[in-house]
Protein backbone atom coordinates (compact mmCIF):
# COMPACT_ATOMS: atom_id res chain seq x y z
CA UNK A 1 0.00 0.00 0.00
CA UNK A 2 1.12 3.53 -0.73
CA UNK A 3 -0.23 6.98 -0.03
CA UNK A 4 -1.86 8.10 -3.30
CA UNK A 5 -0.70 11.70 -2.82
CA UNK A 6 2.88 10.48 -2.61
CA UNK A 7 2.45 8.24 -5.65
CA UNK A 8 0.84 11.08 -7.59
CA UNK A 9 3.78 13.37 -6.80
CA UNK A 10 6.30 10.75 -7.93
CA UNK A 11 4.46 10.33 -11.24
CA UNK A 12 4.03 14.06 -11.75
CA UNK A 13 7.66 14.97 -11.02
CA UNK A 14 9.34 12.04 -12.76
CA UNK A 15 7.07 11.56 -15.77
CA UNK A 16 4.37 14.15 -16.44
CA UNK A 17 6.52 17.26 -15.94
CA UNK A 18 9.24 15.75 -18.09
CA UNK A 19 6.93 14.68 -20.96
CA UNK A 20 4.07 17.18 -21.01
CA UNK A 21 4.17 19.51 -24.05
CA UNK A 22 7.63 18.29 -25.03
CA UNK A 23 9.09 17.12 -28.32
CA UNK A 24 9.72 13.50 -27.30
CA UNK A 25 12.44 13.04 -29.90
CA UNK A 26 14.48 16.04 -28.74
CA UNK A 27 13.54 17.29 -25.28
CA UNK A 28 13.10 14.13 -23.18
CA UNK A 29 16.40 12.76 -21.90
CA UNK A 30 15.17 9.26 -21.07
CA UNK A 31 13.85 8.79 -24.63
CA UNK A 32 17.11 9.83 -26.27
CA UNK A 33 18.10 7.38 -29.00
CA UNK A 34 14.74 5.61 -28.90
CA UNK A 35 11.93 5.70 -31.44
CA UNK A 36 9.00 7.40 -29.70
CA UNK A 37 6.49 4.58 -30.22
CA UNK A 38 3.81 3.92 -27.62
CA UNK A 39 5.58 0.68 -26.67
CA UNK A 40 9.00 2.31 -26.24
CA UNK A 41 7.56 5.20 -24.25
CA UNK A 42 5.79 2.80 -21.87
CA UNK A 43 9.02 0.84 -21.33
CA UNK A 44 11.00 4.05 -20.76
CA UNK A 45 8.41 5.29 -18.25
CA UNK A 46 8.73 1.95 -16.43
CA UNK A 47 12.51 2.36 -16.27
CA UNK A 48 12.11 5.85 -14.81
CA UNK A 49 9.39 4.99 -12.30
CA UNK A 50 10.46 1.59 -11.02
CA UNK A 51 13.34 2.81 -8.79
CA UNK A 52 11.18 5.63 -7.42
CA UNK A 53 8.33 3.23 -6.65
CA UNK A 54 10.70 0.73 -5.02
CA UNK A 55 12.00 3.55 -2.82
CA UNK A 56 8.45 3.82 -1.45
CA UNK A 57 8.73 0.13 -0.48
CA UNK A 58 6.08 -0.97 -2.99
CA UNK A 59 6.17 -2.81 -6.30
CA UNK A 60 5.30 -1.33 -9.68
CA UNK A 61 2.74 -3.62 -11.32
CA UNK A 62 2.26 -2.14 -14.79
CA UNK A 63 2.31 0.95 -16.98
CA UNK A 64 -0.71 1.56 -19.19
CA UNK A 65 -0.25 4.21 -21.86
CA UNK A 66 -3.27 5.17 -23.94
CA UNK A 67 -2.74 6.93 -27.26
CA UNK A 68 -6.42 6.73 -28.23
CA UNK A 69 -9.42 4.77 -26.95
CA UNK A 70 -8.47 1.86 -29.22
CA UNK A 71 -4.69 2.22 -29.26
CA UNK A 72 -2.89 1.55 -26.00
CA UNK A 73 -0.13 -0.56 -24.51
CA UNK A 74 0.17 -2.10 -21.07
CA UNK A 75 3.68 -2.98 -19.94
CA UNK A 76 4.43 -5.29 -17.01
CA UNK A 77 8.19 -4.85 -16.80
CA UNK A 78 11.07 -6.85 -18.10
Amino acid sequence: MVDLKTLSKVIRVNIIERLDHKNLNIEVDFLEGKIASTENIAMAIWEELEPEIKALDVELHSIKLEETENNFVEYFGS
